[in-house]
């Protein structure tokens, strides 16, 4: 269990942060709030995390060469690093769809991330990942509000290769 709950943290993160800017979005800080997360055991049917409305946020920076780069990403692409391999499977201005599949050791992930466009400085992102890490399998959903701070980059939201 130890390894469950950080692994499908650290995938829901690096999936959202990654692919939000699919989209055609402007450079600089944008917060990411998660609204709702769940998370259960496969086999049990227990629920293992239910956070609505968390307000769990983090800022990231989307710098310019983000931004210009992420007109790129069209429907078809795919990209494989790292074990996994990202495939978008709907690209358009307001909508982008993409499926991730990891094969990593022992652990397999499949997600679907969708995000769509409400606005320039708003977007909403869903999440569907299925996971089996070490025999044990769970399924997850997460909801995430992004929303424009500002043009110039807080040091807080810089990530790395973004300073």
């Amino acid at each position: 269990m130890k390894r469950i709950v950080p692994a499908l943290l650290l995938s829901s993160l690096f999936i959202t942060a990654h692919n939000a800017s699919a989209l055609d979005i402007q450079a600089g800080e944008w917060k990411m709030e998660n609204i709702d997360m769940r998370t259960v055991d496969v086999d049990t049917g227990q629920v293992l995390m239910d956070p609505k409305n968390s307000g769990v946020a983090s800022n990231i920076c989307y710098t310019p060469k983000m931004a210009a780069d992420s007109k790129k990403m069209v429907k078809g692409f795919s990209h494989t690093e790292g074990g996994c391999t990202v495939t978008f499977l709907e690209s358009t201005d307001t909508k982008l769809v993409n499926e991730t599949v990891c094969n990593n050791d022992k652990t397999k992930t499949h997600s679907v991330v969708e995000t769509t466009k409400i606005s320039d400085t708003e977007f909403s992102i869903d999440m569907k990942m299925d996971m089996d890490s070490y025999g044990q399998k769970r399924s997850s959903t997460n909801k995430v509000r992004q929303t424009f701070v500002g043009k110039t980059c807080s040091e807080a939201s810089k990530g790395p290769g973004t300073k």
